[in-house]
């Protein structure tokens, strides 16, 4: 029932489609609207007209789709063949029987000093159809691989789509089990401390990973920017409870944001990077972090002091990982700046909404 629906609704806007450029085509092509040239319009591109429809239709589908799924010549010419010549002893049996002076009239000669008015026989219509005919059958052919080049255009666009997502999803798995072996070794150097805010530290890993874990793998996803700010304060709380110096970091952030959402996990890696090989326990060097959002645009820079040692041996994979996922997000639409002055780690990444 539903591809009846489907070739009924194909039929008539083809139907509609072939009757406006049969129209259209003529009325751009006649300079003198008169009673003769309407009947003439109305006569081959209406009535004649509606037939080549038909026969353009009948060769679309049941000639035209099967012979390109099949390749069988044989079997294509064998109907063609027919129903090309079936179609010309139609049009002209209707052309002979209703539009003869239309169509058919060549002129006329004298014989016995009688008028003979002369006609186009159906050898000669035949020929003069030839072309015509032809091009019909171009037409259906046409029209085929036009749908077929879309939906593989379509088929591309989502196995394309599906790859993106793949990868995203790869990358940000990547991502996540980066930042929890970062996490767990800080809670667990915490814990060999016996420091009271292992609980605190604890609570605060388990709102991360839940944000985390319900971000969706879609590359089309975004979600509020506030979101995310919540993320971030979040992990820098954390982080701040590792090091025991809240002055080690310094977070700006407005305090109201434009309704704008962002695609999830893209800001944490430079945060991370920063408390991973910089200093963040001294408030004289601290890790700076700001973040600016307006209507056109997010700008988010951060800024640490180089340590002497890198704090762990884990990773290396945060920031060519969020590169990445901008490549796939964001193409076109962001900057990303990074300086490494020896002693000073600036990142500075822009997004264009």
């Amino acid at each position: 029932m539903y591809k009846t629906r489907i070739h009924i609704r194909e039929f008539l806007l083809l139907l509609l489609v072939w009757i406006l450029l049969m129209y259209v085509g003529s009325f751009l092509l006649l300079r003198n609207y008169t009673a003769e040239s309407m009947r003439n319009i109305n006569i081959n591109n209406g009535v004649f007209g509606l037939i080549n429809f038909a026969q353009f239709y009948i060769y679309l589908q049941w000639m035209v789709t099967p012979f390109l799924q099949n390749r069988n010549w044989k079997s294509f010419i064998g109907k063609l063949l027919p129903v090309f010549a079936g179609f010309i002893i139609m049009k002209y049996t209707i052309a002979a029987g209703c539009f003869s002076k239309d169509v058919l009239y060549r002129g006329y000669r004298i014989e016995n000093r009688q008028r003979v008015d002369i006609y186009v026989t159906l050898a000669e219509y035949a020929i003069s159809s030839l072309w015509s005919g032809i091009l019909v059958v171009l037409a259906a052919f046409s029209y085929r691989f036009f749908i077929w080049w879309l939906a593989e255009d379509k088929r591309r666009a989502i196995l394309q789509k599906q790859q993106l997502q793949a990868e995203s999803g790869f990358l940000k798995m990547q991502l996540n089990s980066h930042f929890l072996i970062n996490s767990l070794n800080s809670i667990y150097s915490l814990a060999l401390m016996g420091s009271p805010e292992v609980v605190r530290a604890n609570k605060t890993l388990t709102d991360l990973l839940s944000y985390m874990v319900d971000q969706p793998s879609d590359i089309d996803y975004r979600g509020p920017v506030a979101a995310e700010i919540r993320y971030l304060e979040d992990f820098v709380a954390l982080q701040r409870i590792r090091t025991g110096c809240e002055a080690g970091v310094v977070f700006n952030i407005p305090g109201q944001w434009p309704d704008r959402q962002i695609a999830p996990l893209l800001l944490v890696p430079f945060v991370e990077n920063a408390f991973k090989h910089g200093v963040s326990n001294r408030p004289e060097m601290p890790v700076t972090i700001t973040l600016e959002c307006s209507e056109e645009q997010l700008v988010f820079r951060v800024h640490n002091h180089i340590s002497g040692h890198q704090r762990d041996k884990t990773g290396g994979i945060g920031l060519d990982n969020v590169r990445k996922r901008l490549q796939l997000i964001y193409p076109g639409r962001h900057q990303l700046e990074i300086r490494d002055s020896g002693n000073e780690y600036y990142s500075n990444l822009v997004i264009n909404w």
